[in-house]
Parts: structure tokens; sequence; C-alpha cells
């Protein structure tokens, strides 16, 4: 998530494109960019089984949870008209029917007009209400395949977060800047104010984007670079990510961006997308993500991605979106924490990811323990005075948002899912010695590459592989009203 700071002080799935015609709205003017590219994706069931969930309903956002849809694949063909604010898309979604249905629900900004729906090649009829698409899809057997194409487009724009965080700026989502740049921060939602998805982290799916913008601008998405051309005053970007990704860990940002790349440890490929107003601050964001990931295999394991990067954007925060980190640069002034923290999310959030946000402190505990102990063990500024300092926060902060393990959903994210349970790692650390401790924070990653947990299964987990009953410690720092002894 967002980086604290600023709040307070791979399966390897191979990809078949099929490449289909140009979409696009009408009205377009010769110069306005036009979709275009692969839309389109076949996946044998070896290659998508690793994007197969078990989505539920969220405890605290179930408006933006959809438990009959499992997502496999999207393929997302994009236009961005910056003079005229207008984004025309067609997407391709494989998925499979969780359960036997007559429709489905996707979450949809309610301005993305849905021009057509089809499902496995024939027309079928459609709904949008309260940011939602229903598709009429007809009797669906539970565990049943499908294809949908839908043709949308519209003027997007952010929702409102559940947060009183400063850092919120405009909102989730879709954010354009008054030149007609873009860029997203969607947690917990908002990925569905650009494309049709079920937009909750219980639902991975693989990822490929083709990104139509003026031909002086570049658009940006997860994952790798596949192609980039120019076609008269257009440039088309096709990217694909090649690990199943939360609809909420997605990233787009679109500008007059500049690619510098660098390696990292056991020659991971790391991408900097930098515009001109920001490459002063390139040297520094190089030598600190060399330090920070270095840092951060050496203790937790290797990367668990095949590629990492950062964009720098708009607004006021810092996103650990999979494989290409979204920091705004107002983040840039501690580019050590804030790139040690998002990083850490690779293992602690991206790979192994919550099943409801009412889990949130699965990664924010972890990446906020593991900022600690980098900053410790680096000599850095510790936030907060370092985690022997965070047990006097602890109290202000429960009272604030409630205990970490029922937070208050109108307090998204707020400082009690990252300082509280980062100081319930550290008791179980005291209790298990340092050497195990360790073990475990490199174990817990490993052991559930690509998945979604919550506390039962990370209790169960921690019991077997401490050999400890710790079920008693780890309820009383998630659900005490105040600081346990």
């Amino acid at each position: 998530m967002r980086n604290l700071t600023r709040r307070h002080a791979a399966a390897t799935a191979l990809v078949l494109m099929a490449v289909a015609g140009c979409g696009g709205g009408g009205g377009a003017s010769r110069h306005r960019p036009i979709p275009q590219g692969p839309t389109a994706t076949t996946l044998s069931p070896d290659q998508y089984k690793a994007a197969l969930s078990h989505p539920v309903e969220d405890s605290a956002y179930p408006q933006t949870s959809n438990p009959e849809v499992d997502s496999l694949h999207y393929g997302l063909v994009l236009g961005w008209d910056p003079e005229r604010r207008v984004l025309t898309g067609k997407e391709t979604l494989i998925f499979r029917a969780a359960e036997s249905v007559g429709r489905i629900r996707l979450d949809l900004a309610s301005a993305m007009h849905v021009t057509s729906v089809t499902l496995d090649g024939s027309a079928v009829g459609h709904q949008q209400s309260r940011d939602g698409l229903v598709v009429a899809t007809g009797p669906l057997s539970s565990g049943s395949d499908h294809v949908a194409v839908i043709a949308y487009d519209g003027t997007p724009r952010p929702t409102a977060a559940p947060s009183t965080r400063s850092d919120q700026g405009a909102g989730l989502g879709w954010s354009t800047e008054p030149d007609g740049t873009v860029y997203t921060f969607q947690e917990p939602y908002g990925a569905y104010t650009w494309y049709a998805v079920n937009d909750h982290p219980s639902d991975k799916a693989f990822y490929d984007v083709t990104i139509t913008t003026p031909a002086r601008w570049q658009g940006v998405f997860n994952g790798q670079l596949v192609s980039s051309a120019t076609s008269g005053q257009v440039r088309i970007n096709t990217w694909h990510l090649d690990s199943p990704a939360a609809s909420y860990l997605t990233t787009i940002a679109i500008g007059p961006y500049r690619q510098y790349k660098d390696t990292g440890p056991g020659g991971l490929p790391i991408s900097y997308w930098v515009m001109d107003k920001d490459r002063g601050e390139l040297p520094l964001l190089r030598r600190d993500s060399r330090k920070a990931i270095g840092w951060l295999v050496a203790h937790l394991g290797p990367h668990p991605f095949s590629t990492l990067g950062v964009v720098i954007v708009g607004g006021q925060s810092a996103m650990e979106t999979q494989s290409l980190i979204t920091m705004s640069a107002g983040a840039l002034q501690r580019p050590d924490a804030v790139l040690a923290h998002e990083y850490a999310h690779s293992w602690y959030g991206d790979s192994v990811g919550p099943s409801d946000w009412k889990a949130l402190w699965l990664n924010e505990g972890f990446a906020m323990y593991v900022q600690g102990w980098f900053e410790q063990s680096t000599g850095h500024y510790q936030y907060a005075g370092g985690i022997d300092h965070w047990r006097a926060l602890d109290q202000r902060f429960r009272d604030e948002a409630g205990p970490p393990g029922e937070p208050d959903p109108r307090q998204f994210a707020s400082a009690n899912v990252y300082i509280c349970p980062a100081l319930m790692l550290d008791a179980i650390r005291k209790r298990i010695g340092d050497r195990r401790f360790e073990a475990m924070m490199r174990a817990w990653p490993a052991d559930h590459a690509y998945s979604d947990q919550n506390r039962a299964s990370f209790v169960r987990w921690l019991n077997q592989f401490t050999g400890r009953n710790l079920t008693p410690l780890v309820n009383r720092w998630l659900d005490s009203p105040t600081t346990p002894r």
C-alpha cells in the first residue's frame, strides 16, 4: 500500500495473442488515438491455471466484489485522447464461472459507456447501473470457462476513497492532470474507473494491455514492454504481465515518459519511467533502488517477479503496483524508505495477497516491519525512531481506526494496519528467536507464492512452522482494542 512515511511524518505463463482489428467510438478526428492491437488471448488450462482463484465477497466493501466471477485474463486495448479526455476501450475477458449463474456482474464506472458485449462469440444483453455492468449470460455452469468482449468509451474520473488519509488527493483510479497526462492509485478499488473488472484482491488474473497515445507520449503498464511503435501521429505500446495480479495492483501512466534501464540482483531487469521534469531525481532513484532491492533479496529471497521498475507520477503517494511501483514525485524526498517498503510488498502483498480487505495487515504489517528492519540494519533514518519506539504509538492508532484485525472500513489503510501488526511480528521474533524469525520471513512468501491468504491460513502455517501455539499471541495483537502487554 501507499507508504506510511507519507501518512505519518510468477507464474511463467506463455500467452498466444490473436491480433484483431481496430476499435473505437464515433466522432473521432483523424488525430484521435484509436485503440489498436491484440484483443484476444488464448491460454490452455495448463497455462492459465495459475490465475485460478476463489473469489469472495468482501466483508468491508461488498459493492466491489463479485464472487461469481473468477477472472483469468484481461486483454485490454485502450486509446487515450488527452485533448478530449476520452478513453476508448475494447476488453477481452477470459473468466471462469465460480458458481452456477444466469448472469454476471463486473465493476465498471458509470462514466464509461458500454456499446456492446459478446459472450463466447454471440451478442448478449447488458445493463449498467451504480458503477456496475450486469451481463445477461444465460445459464453458466460452475467451473465453466468463457470469453466476454466488451466495447466501451467515456471520460474516466477517480472515485472517492474510503479513507481520511492526506495522500488520497483527487481519489482512487484514473486521474487526469490538467495537461492530459494520466496516473492511477487504486487500493482498495479504482481499477473499475477505466475497465470492467472484478475489483477485488481475491481474484488474480493475467494481463495483456495495448495503449494507443499521441506519438510524443508513452503508455506505461505493469510487466514487460513487448513492443513500442509509432504510426503517423500515434504511439502503440503493448505490455504483458506474466504473473497473475489483483486488479488494485495494476497501474497505468500516460505522458511524455522516457525509459531508463538498470539491472538488479541475479540480472533482474529494472526500468525507471520518468518525465523530463523529474529526470534530476534519477541518480538518487537508481542508487536507492539498487540498495533497497539488493538488501531485500539478501534477506527475503529471490524477487518473486521477472521484472521490476518504478514509474514517477503525479499525486502525493506511492503504491506497490505489481512489478512496477507507482511513485509520486513527492515521495522521492525519502526514496530509500519508500522503495524498501514498496519493494517489500513484492513478497508481502503482491505475490502473497489478502483474500479480504480485513486481512490488509498481512500486507502492511510485514512491509512496515521490513522497512524498519532495513532502516535499522543500513543505518538510515528510522521511521518514528525505529521499531523499539513504535509501541508508544500503538494505542493511538487503535483508537483512531480500530484494532488491525477489525479495522474501521471508513479509515482504510490507516496506521493501525501498519504499526500494530509490525509490533506483533516483533513479538513473534522475541518468542522464537532471531534466526528462526528470519527463516519465517523468507518461508511465508515462498510457501504461498501467487496466492491469497487470511488470518486463519497464516496462523495455521505459523504454528506448524514454529512448532508452537502462537494463536493467542496473534489474536491478541489483531483484536485487542488496547495495546497488548
